[in-house]
């Protein structure tokens, strides 16, 4: 095989490249110079040249990719640059070519004849055979495309990493440019080679190879620094604005709502999250379970029965408990001993107020409990959004801790925002309502990973403590 060096100066391919295309076209010519007469025996030679030609596409894609496996040892970050640019301009120049094999070989007029002596099923033959080869092709050349951007990606990313350390261990009394200038400054010479070496459609893909693996290294520098100071996600944040204006470049790189979708989006939600006070974090948990709850329609924990009312001259919130069913079974006879506690959250909003319990109902996955409780609440505490009640079902159990069996959270703004039902005289006539249990684990939600880093905040660890608690009641079943 021959250098990977483009043939020419506004070429951008190398010579086995046209050298490859030559061939097809040259066998292609002679197929159309036999012009053969029958339209079953024609089909049969068609597919088995396309067949052909495909099969020693991904040939040539695979003996380029081993071509740039053995070079890549040894070359300076440049001279890998272009020669892996050319190898994947040879691999696009190959592919398009295939793309013109529908006309070239004539595949309407075989369709066609086939379809007069075999009806619709020989045209439906001809389309699947042939189209089927032509796509398999495809997908083979991009996969192997993908593996040399894999092989570019790799080599940058010592660089990419001492880069993004950078960014990282920078004192606060460095500026940001300062800080993301040396990154930056790595990605517009590696960019200029990149642009005058590959074709436009290449040129996209390893642009957005590049965003993904910097998003993941960003995500992961986050993720291993959890709990520091806010200015380290500020810095960060104001990292991931700076690349997307250069893989945007106004306009002329990658798409906005490209950019700004997957990774992208869970990274800004990581950042946004870590640069919240504890208070926030716990109010976005919350915000969370009520999301979750509005979508639950269906628990294989059970649900609860209840109703709640508001008095708003009185600021009184009554809850009544009514009823529980199918509640999980976590004592050893199959049934349960279950009692509820209810209270108002997130706590630091109602510091005054204390968790009330139900009685403990013995032997039963269907208790009834019909009681009342009651909380004061103001119109101050009732209209933030996080604000809500939360039903935890235990397991009273007599030697050991009580057993986690599920729980539901209702949002206050439901029944105590004015012009609400519940906010009526008539609050104590409405029908009950359902509440479904969940029973997830809390470990499992970012927030209380942010929390439980934040060690020297004392609220942060004491919310992070009561749910831990939780937790090893659901461990030790």
């Amino acid at each position: 095989m021959a250098q990977l060096e483009p043939i020419q100066q506004h070429a951008k391919h190398s010579v086995s490249a046209v050298d490859v295309t030559t061939c097809f076209s040259q066998v292609q010519e002679f197929w159309t110079q036999l012009a053969w007469p029958d339209s079953a025996g024609a089909f049969i030679f068609i597919t088995r040249l396309t067949d052909n030609l495909c099969s020693e596409a991904v040939c040539y894609a695979e003996l380029l990719k081993r071509k740039i496996e053995r070079n890549q040892l040894g070359q300076d970050h440049r001279t890998f640059i272009m020669q892996l640019s050319v190898a994947l301009n040879n691999t696009e120049h190959v592919r398009a070519y295939l793309s013109s094999l529908p006309r070239e070989l004539d595949w309407r007029a075989v369709e066609q004849a086939m379809e007069e002596s075999c009806g619709a099923e020989g045209k439906e033959q001809v389309n699947k055979a042939l189209n089927g080869q032509l796509y398999n092709a495809d997908l083979d050349l991009q996969r192997e495309a993908k593996r040399l951007i894999t092989h570019l990606t790799d080599k940058m990313l010592p660089e990419l990493r001492r880069y993004i350390q950078h960014i990282s261990l920078s004192p606060d009394t460095i500026n940001n440019d300062d800080a993301v200038s040396p990154l930056m400054k790595f990605l517009d010479s590696t960019l200029v080679i990149l642009s005058d070496s590959l074709v436009k459609e290449n040129l996209a893909r390893v642009l957005w190879s590049l965003w993904e693996l910097l998003l993941r290294m960003i995500l992961d520098s986050v993720a291993e620094n959890r709990g520091v100071q806010v200015e380290f996600y500020t810095r960060f944040q104001y990292t991931i604005e700076t690349l997307v204006r250069f893989f945007h470049a106004s306009g002329d790189g990658l798409l906005l709502e490209d950019l700004k979708s997957g990774d992208y989006k869970v990274l800004e939600e990581e950042l946004r999250l870590n640069k919240c006070t504890s208070f926030e974090l716990i109010e976005q948990y919350f915000l969370e379970k009520i999301s979750q709850q509005r979508i639950l329609k269906h628990s294989r924990f059970g649900r609860i029965s209840v109703k709640c009312y508001y008095d708003a001259p009185e600021q009184r919130l009554t809850v009544e408990i009514l009823h529980a069913a199918d509640l999980i079974a976590l004592d050893a006879n199959g049934l349960s001993d279950p009692f509820v506690i209810v209270e108002l959250c997130p706590h630091h909003l109602f510091p005054n107020s204390r968790s009330q319990r139900t009685q403990v109902k013995l032997k039963t996955l269907h208790p009834v409990f019909d009681e009342l409780f009651y909380f004061h609440v103001s119109p101050e505490q009732y209209r933030h959004r996080c604000a809500c009640l939360t039903f935890t079902v235990m397991d009273y159990d007599w030697l050991s801790t009580n057993d986690f069996a599920g729980e539901a959270v209702a949002p206050l703004s439901d029944f105590c925002w004015p012009g609400r039902p519940n906010a009526t005289a008539a609050g104590k006539t409405l029908q009950p309502f359902i509440l479904h249990l969940s029973r997830q684990k809390p470990s499992e939600k970012p927030i209380m990973k942010m929390l439980e880093a934040r060690t020297g905040d004392r609220e942060a660890q004491e919310f992070v403590r009561r749910l831990k608690e939780i937790e090893k009641s659901m461990e030790e079943e």
